[in-house]
């Protein structure tokens, strides 16, 4: 029996096996395509994320780039900036600056650029057709053949619009694409606004560099894989932006791996493809693969023998090997899978510090706990001068000179943990033994099962030659300000005329004759501002926006102010004034000072008389036409009535021609008082005006005028009172010419005030601390329109009236001016005031004199005689 069971054994014991070895290679074959799969979606994902980073990275340096170029100055050419914009290691092909040019400023810009804003149209320039806003090019590098045309108008293109109002609007940095006639691809642009400036910066990025993956391994990877990217902007169709294989028909596989982001006003889909065909098994790895599992199918197979020529007993003991083999199976298997998830975290780990080593433009130093250069990135290595392989597992203190312990008493992590993880210059050590100034920022980083330092190195060589120009350029202005101080204060002092020397409008240096004109000390004046010498804040401020914007045009300026000296004198001065360099007002300006007070004086006191003779002659000119109707028509009232009577003397009754006398005679009194009062104007005019001062009872005086004065009241309807405290109120005076006065005021009244009003006359004594100071003061109070407050000085001048009273009541405006002459004679005052209820208030007063003593009338009367 054992005989037969021996062949159909031993053929299920090889068929077994070639199972086992089928499964196994299958199990292997899934497990290589598994792993391969993997390794692509991991390095899909990271090179996704470089992608990433690298449109991150390329926004914040247009932001940088933007806000360098606002500090720079506006004039300085594009070409400046490009050793920054376009590095070798950097992400920008090229860089253009577009001006915003609204349509009301199109024909200046296009003036002062010396170029037309225009537009391509079948290869073609032609003018931009008119838009609310133009964004032409005004600057671009590189100066290639294939850049952007200067002024040509990206507004204009379809979509380009939004874009830069995004970027005006957000205030950052967005995307644009665009892509240009006969491309297969989208070229991807960033637009970010100069803050400050109505520019624009317009950034192309190179999407080869986007798209670098590394170098190595990832390189290989590279081949296997297929990154495009697609855009959406303005709710347009999704255009395909970037492709690292153009040149291969689009993949139909489906993606390793896939990636969404928005990056300022653009969403950007990324998508990655294998290009491999599935992983296979080698032979080699079949070989190794399979020797285990063929050993034990051969081991098997002798078992089966062995069990075929043993009895039952052994079967026992075989099941027991098979179970102790599949455990053992379970165990490699579970060994192999724990390595492999180990192998796979690991390459991710060093795949992605490797990729940001090697993808880095700045100068990346990996050192370990003890000190020394673990790895460094290529862009160090180029710093350095030297290879990868000789800078591995240096002494960092080697290399950079502030990390070299002298002393060896101190670890390098006591000395890192010094610098606290801030940036600090340093000096790095190249491989031509020359030292290089650094930036350098020491990192420390802890992973669970490591611990490392991150050094990253600037070069500030540029840096450090810009401070050491602008150090000897510092030292070179301060010896030509020196020198030009030296000049200025020599010629300052040489100069008969007041100087000074202003910077920011503040006195620097001033000569002697500035201290004489303005009255004041040097080291009272230096180092302040001129405000002090100004009448008020509003007219230094409006001196200085019209003056310093002419100065800095490089104009010499000229203008006449009312300047205060140190002691408060005020005098007209002449300015004429010079900027020491137009370009740079921070030079300051010089200024020279002349006093023409005398000269302004003498033009105003001319001006002052030619309106006073034109004035007068005005007034006499009125006057001779008031006067010339008032003479005539008294006369013709005579001559009416002298003839009335003279023709019917013999037809009229005796009552009539006692009529035609009496308004004969009126009107004869009004020519006589008219004739009065031009004969005491000519005596006034040659200063011999009569007085006859005597003992007299002004009260008498006052009651003679009213009672004379009533019939003409009452005819008006007016009602006339007058009062007198204390009474009689005696004074050495001419009554004839005080009663003159008091008519003169108390006729105005009548004459002024409407019917049915009053008119009231006080007379009272004013007592002063001494007695022979006492005056008398008479009060004439209307009702009338009043005195225009202008006017309440010039109504007592010759020929003048009021005008609230020039009404049909006539006047030849002489009785004011007669009453101030008789009350100044006799040692008065006379004015005018309106009253606060209405109308009008005249009052003059008189020295009040004992009969006793006629001093005062004695003097009066020669002054009188001798005009004063």
């Amino acid at each position: 029996m054992q005989g037969r069971l021996r062949p159909g054994m031993m053929t299920a014991g090889i068929i077994l096996s070639l199972l086992l070895l089928c499964a196994e290679y299958l199990l292997l074959v899934d497990d290589a395509r598994s792993r391969q799969q993997r390794q692509l979606s991991n390095w899909s994902s990271l090179w996704l994320e470089n992608v990433e980073s690298r449109l991150q990275a390329g926004l914040d340096n247009a932001a940088l780039v933007a806000a360098n170029f606002a500090a720079s100055n506006p004039r300085a050419p594009l070409a400046e900036h490009s050793d920054i914009l376009l590095r070798q290691d950097g992400l920008f092909l090229s860089a253009a600056v577009l001006h915003r040019v609204p349509d009301s400023e199109r024909q200046a810009y296009e003036q002062r650029q010396s170029q037309r804003i225009v537009v391509l149209q079948n290869g073609r320039r032609l003018p931009s057709p008119p838009h609310p806003v133009y964004f032409p090019v005004e600057a671009y590098i590189p100066d290639t053949s294939d850049g952007l045309a200067i002024g040509l108008d990206l507004g204009s293109r379809n979509g380009w619009l939004h874009a830069i109002e995004s970027s005006g609007n957000r205030q950052r940095p967005v995307f644009a694409a665009y892509q240009a006639p006969g491309a297969k691809l989208n070229t991807l642009n960033i637009l970010a606004t100069i803050p400050g400036r109505p520019q624009l910066l317009l950034l192309t990025l190179d999407s080869q560099r986007l798209l670098a993956a590394g170098q190595g391994e990832a390189s290989a990877l590279r081949e296997q894989l297929r990154l495009l990217a697609w855009a959406r902007q303005n709710g347009r169709d999704p255009v395909l932006l970037l492709d690292s294989r153009p040149n291969l028909p689009l993949p139909a596989a489906a993606p390793s791996g896939s990636m969404t982001r928005k990056f300022g006003n653009m969403g950007i889909q990324f998508v990655v493809y294998p290009l491999a065909a599935p992983a296979t098994l080698e032979t080699q790895d079949a070989l190794s693969s399979l020797v285990l599992p063929t050993g034990l199918g051969v081991l098997l197979l002798f078992f089966l023998y062995r069990l075929a020529q043993s009895n039952t007993l052994f079967r026992t003991q075989l099941t027991r090997q098979n179970a102790l083999l599949e455990g053992n199976n379970r165990v490699l298997r579970s060994q192999v899978e724990e390595r492999s998830r180990s192998e796979q975290a690991l390459a991710k780990s060093e795949a992605r510090q490797r990729a940001i080593l090697q993808a880095s433009s700045e100068a990346i130093l990996l050192i370990n706990r003890s000190g020394h250069v673990s790895d460094v990135n290529p862009a160090a290595a180029k710093l350095i001068r030297q290879s990868v392989a000789s800078l591995t597992d240096l002494p960092i203190g080697t290399l950079l000179v502030e990390l070299y312990d002298h002393t060896h008493s101190q670890s390098f992590e006591d000395m890192a943990s010094s610098y606290g993880g801030l940036p600090f210059e340093a000096n790095l050590v190249l491989g031509d033994s020359s030292q290089l100034p650094v930036e350098l920022s020491l990192s420390r980083v802890v992973l669970p099962d490591d611990v490392f330092y991150v050094a990253l190195c600037r070069d500030i060589s540029a840096r450090k030659a810009h401070e050491a120009a602008l150090i000897r350029l510092k030292n070179s202005l301060a010896e030509q300000v020196d020198i030009q101080r030296r000049q200025l204060a020599a010629l300052l002092d040489a100069s008969p005329l007041a100087m000074a020397y202003i910077a920011d409008r503040r006195l620097k240096q001033v000569n002697h004759a500035f201290l004489d004109l303005f009255e004041t000390q040097e080291d009272a004046c230096l180092n302040r501002t001129t405000r002090r010498y100004f009448e008020s804040q509003e007219q230094w401020d409006r001196t200085g926006r019209i003056l310093y914007n002419l100065l800095n045009e490089g104009k010499v300026v000229k203008t006449e102010l009312r300047l205060h000296s140190g002691t408060g004198r005020r005098f007209w001065c002449r300015l004429y004034g010079k900027a020491l360099n137009p370009s740079l007002p921070g030079l300051g300006t010089i200024w020279l000072y002349q006093d023409f007070s005398t000269e302004r004086a003498a033009q105003d006191a001319l001006r002052t008389a030619k309106e006073l003779a034109e004035e007068t002659s005005r007034a006499k000119t009125e006057f001779l036409a008031n006067m010339s109707h008032e003479l005539r028509t008294p006369m013709h009232a005579i001559l009416g009535f002298a003839e009335m009577g003279y023709t019917r003397s013999g037809q009229v009754t005796p009552e009539k021609v006692r009529h035609y006398f009496a308004r004969i005679q009126s009107s004869g009194g009004r020519l006589l008082s008219l004739l009065n009062d031009l004969l005491d104007l000519a005596k006034m005019e040659v200063g011999r005006m009569d007085y006859h001062f005597e003992d007299v009872d002004l009260a008498l005086s006052l009651d003679e005028a009213c009672e004379e004065l009533n019939p003409l009241a009452e005819a008006r309807g007016l009602t006339v009172t007058h009062h007198c405290e204390p009474a009689p109120m005696r004074a050495s005076a001419d009554p004839v010419r005080i009663g003159q006065v008091l008519r003169n005021l108390l006729s105005n009244a009548i004459k002024f005030s409407p019917p049915g009003s009053e008119v009231e006359i006080r007379m009272w004594l004013e007592q002063r601390r001494a007695p022979s100071c006492d005056q008398i003061r008479f009060s004439i109070r209307d009702w009338g329109p009043g005195i225009p407050p202008s006017e309440l000085e010039t109504i007592f001048d010759k020929f003048i009236q009021s005008s609230s009273t020039k009404t049909g009541a006539g006047g030849t405006g002489l009785g004011l001016a007669i009453c101030r002459e008789i009350v100044r004679a006799h040692a008065g005052e006379i004015r005018a005031e309106n009253a606060a209820e209405g109308g009008a208030i005249f009052s003059f007063t008189i020295p009040l004199m004992s009969a006793r003593d006629g001093t005062l009338g004695a003097e009066n009367g020669i002054q009188a005689s001798l005009g004063r």
